[in-house]
């Protein structure tokens, strides 16, 4: 519960930090399942943190399409 409640208040800060952007949106997603994937142990954390390491720069480049 105590866990819960500081990815709550860590989201809300850093809402508050980006202004909402669609970047900090993305960025408070990243975080709150970084988060989540402490607590595996090993590869399988490697595993989890290695989904959410996209910077925001290359979602939206796959999300547009855009390459340069």
């Amino acid at each position: 519960m105590k866990k819960c409640i500081v990815t709550s208040i860590s989201l809300i800060l850093v809402a508050i930090q980006t202004s909402c952007t669609t970047k900090g949106a993305y960025e408070a997603f990243q975080y709150n399942h970084a988060s989540a994937c402490r607590e595996y142990r090993g590869q399988q954390q490697d595993d989890c943190l290695a989904n959410y390491s996209k910077s925001f720069e290359e979602y939206q480049k796959e999300r547009t399409g855009y390459s340069e």
